[in-house]
């Protein structure tokens, strides 16, 4: 059986292998991801910015991303260098709250909205949060079409301030 002093051997015959802790990517956001889809987005984004005038301020990027609190994948062997280091999870596992975010091309942010697994939100649950954080439960923790009306509320009349004009014409 390979020991301490095997694993020693072997990184100093590879140096530039090291053990890293890869982060989680849950099997559907790797499936989705591909160069196709990739492409259409920004064929799509290329032909909005031509029809419509944007400054950096006005374009905005919003993302829903899960926490979780219990899965922690073990540490693997990769390239030194390397920046990510991912593997395949199961995001079934644990409870996981989900957080949408927004930041604009300009780099201003806006507070994030947090989604618990839960049935009743309570304060205590945004300590530490950033100040103007969104609090709000569902039964899954994830993001259903309701909250999604209420983060764009936000998103729209608390934040942005759009003018009448751009968003009535579409």
């Amino acid at each position: 059986m390979a020991g301490k002093d095997w694993l020693q051997g072997y990184f100093s015959r590879y140096p530039d292998l090291s053990i890293r802790a890869p982060q989680g990517t849950n099997l559907s956001h790797v499936v989705a991801f591909n160069r196709p889809k990739v492409q259409q987005f920004f064929d799509v984004y290329r032909q909005l910015l031509l029809e419509v005038p944007c400054t950096p301020s006005t374009i905005w990027n919003m993302d829903e991303t899960d926490i979780t609190n219990v899965q922690h994948p073990s540490k693997i062997t990769a390239m030194k260098g390397q920046r990510i280091v991912a593997k395949v999870t199961s995001g079934e596992r644990g409870a996981t709250v989900t957080v949408i975010c927004a930041i604009s091309a300009a780099g201003s942010f806006l507070p994030p909205m947090f989604i618990y697994p839960r049935k009743r939100m309570i304060a205590a649950l945004l300590t530490g949060a950033p100040p103007q954080s969104m609090g709000y439960t569902s039964a899954s923790g994830w993001t259903d079409s309701n909250l999604f009306i209420k983060w764009l509320e936000h998103f729209l009349v608390s934040q942005t301030h759009p003018r009448t004009t751009l968003t009535s014409s579409y």
